[in-house]
């Protein structure tokens, strides 16, 4: 009887102290966010939701929780609200990196997004070094491994680094981590000044994990800004890069609810405008490698608290925007009011509509304005690319509409793209559209959104060969009749693209800014009624 009591008093003793005898697995986690697009304030309605003082409370929280914990961002914190068309991004860039406490920086890293490039590589390297604005340089590790060293102007390159590896977590637990970032290389996104000295980015991928795997990093993270479709791709995107563990993905606005495993990597991605927050754990695998543990995307709206350390700084640049004569009480006056929410995608009950209800709203808005203002056009023309939010239910202000239409930048008016207009024959007006539907349906940056025009394509066709019929105002477009011209209205950078595939086009500036039109057109409508009509179709998608 006394020795079972002895044996029961040794496996007590054993299984107090297992924790101690068993080494428990490393965790890492993972905050994340893509695509915040200069979303300071919060906005939709009676702005419940974002706003980066509520990131800022729930990043901070998050972090609360464990030592092994990074954050980071994988582009396009530029553009898209009257925020940056004032500051120009630098005030959220300076909270990212610990604003109001440097020492304790909110982000680890970003990558740069295309949109970061918009106001060209000279105004970046001047935010980045704070010379543009007279402030203090940003020490915010800023991350693009597909930049070429001896293209790239070296002011900005200096700023810029490939990669970046960190030990995460206490002295003696800490894990080795190698994080790098890539940009995508799409025509539509760039001036060709910037396209120069961009490199390929999957052959970038390539080599960084080779440098960080003789680095001797335990976890490969590549922040990529290329799209959830070449993230995912395991033959020609980033699933096929073998040692990148985990993906964390920007650039195609997907607000991913579960983490993807493919190709044995982890892929995340956590929407756009600060809604969202990924919380992404794993855990490292004994003898290498990691396995998912836990994820979660959490909504940023008004259950979560804003961090009252930012508060009186935000409201600073609150003040400072209101107050600049070009722009006035954009965040608080009443434009016009949006009956139902209006989406930028397509209609998921209609899957053969390949028009949306905001791309047909600027469409028209376009064609209304420029013929408003005494110019002959037939057509309006928008790519869906350059359509940047939906429309929520209720009051619109000035900076909703900005929302809608953010890209493109005039130092002058701080306003977005101008608006010109085309002449194109028959043949032209066809190779047009049939550029634009080329990478259906994978890619739907260049689609268009029409006014004035309805088409019809088959995506499963070769492209080039795709586009089966064009209708102007009801009558068909003969692609051979050398005679008959159409007038189209189009933003400058569709037309800087057009005119790259043929030189031969020529264009009528109108002077007038794309952001104002769609102002005007929607007080003149009061309420905003707007939805998918089927203006675009793609035929093989008919039951």
């Amino acid at each position: 009887m006394r020795r079972r009591f002895l044996g029961v008093l040794v496996l007590f003793a054993f299984l107090a102290s297992a924790p101690f005898l068993f080494s428990q697995p490393k965790t890492l986690t993972i905050l994340h966010t893509n695509d915040t697009h200069s979303c300071l304030f919060p906005f939709g309605p009676q702005d419940s939701l974002g706003g980066i003082a509520r990131m800022s409370t729930l990043i901070k929280q998050l972090k609360a929780k464990d030592t092994n914990v990074l954050t980071l961002h994988a582009g396009d914190v530029f553009v898209g609200t009257f925020e940056f068309n004032k500051y120009l991004g630098y005030p959220e860039l300076n909270i990212m990196q610990g604003l109001p406490d440097p020492t304790k920086p909110l982000y680890d890293a970003m990558e740069l997004g295309n949109h970061e490039f918009d106001l060209g590589p000279g105004a970046l390297a001047g935010v980045l070094s704070g010379a543009l604005l007279g402030k203090p340089p940003l020490n915010l590790p800023v991350l693009c491994a597909n930049l070429d060293p001896a293209l790239t102007p070296a002011d900005l390159y200096a700023l810029v680094k490939p990669n970046l590896i960190l030990d995460v977590g206490e002295p003696g637990e800490t894990i080795k981590v190698g994080i790098f970032g890539v940009v995508n290389t799409i025509p539509l996104n760039y001036t060709q000044e910037v396209l120069a000295f961009l490199t390929d980015p999957i052959v970038a991928a390539n080599a960084q994990v080779s440098i960080l795997e003789a680095a001797g990093c335990e976890v490969i993270i590549c922040l990529s800004h290329l799209g959830f479709m070449t993230d995912a791709d395991p033959a020609t995107g980033l699933a096929g890069v073998e040692g990148i563990d985990i993906i964390v993905g920007g650039h195609s606005h997907d607000a991913l609810e579960d983490a993807l495993e493919v190709n044995g990597k982890i892929i995340v991605q956590g929407g756009y405008f600060g809604l969202s927050l990924g919380e992404l754990e794993v855990k490292l695998k004994e003898g290498g490698g990691i396995e998912l543990s836990h994820y979660k995307l959490h909504r940023v709206d008004r259950k979560v608290q804003k961090d009252p350390s930012l508060l009186w700084t935000l409201n600073r640049l609150r003040v400072g925007l209101v107050q600049d004569p070009r722009f006035g009480p954009v965040l608080t006056k009443n434009v016009a009011k949006a009956d139902w929410d209006m989406e930028k995608d397509f209609p998921e009950d209609q899957p053969t509509y390949k028009d949306t209800a905001v791309g047909n709203l600027v469409s028209d808005a376009l064609r209304w304005g420029v013929k408003n203002a005494g110019f002959e056009v037939n057509v309006a023309l928008e790519a869906l690319g350059y359509v940047g939010s939906k429309i929520y239910k209720g009051k619109i202000v000035g900076n909703d509409v900005m929302r809608v239409v953010p890209y493109g930048y005039d130092e002058t008016s701080g306003l977005g793209f101008k608006i010109v207009i085309v002449e194109l024959t028959g043949y032209q007006l066809w190779g047009a559209l049939e550029y634009s539907v080329q990478y259906a349906p994978y890619s739907y940056d260049t689609a268009m959104q029409p006014s004035g025009l309805t088409f019809q394509y088959n995506s499963l066709n070769a492209p080039g060969s795709r586009v089966l019929g064009i209708m102007v105002n009801g009558i068909p477009v003969n692609p051979f009749d050398p005679i008959t011209k159409y007038k189209a209205a189009i933003n400058e950078q569709i037309y800087k693209v057009l005119v790259s595939i043929d030189p031969s086009v020529a264009k009528t500036d109108t002077g007038l800014f794309e952001y104002n039109l769609v102002r005007n057109y929607m007080k003149k409508l009061v309420h905003v009624r707007y939805g998918a009509e089927g203006r675009v179709i793609d035929s093989p998608l008919t039951p």
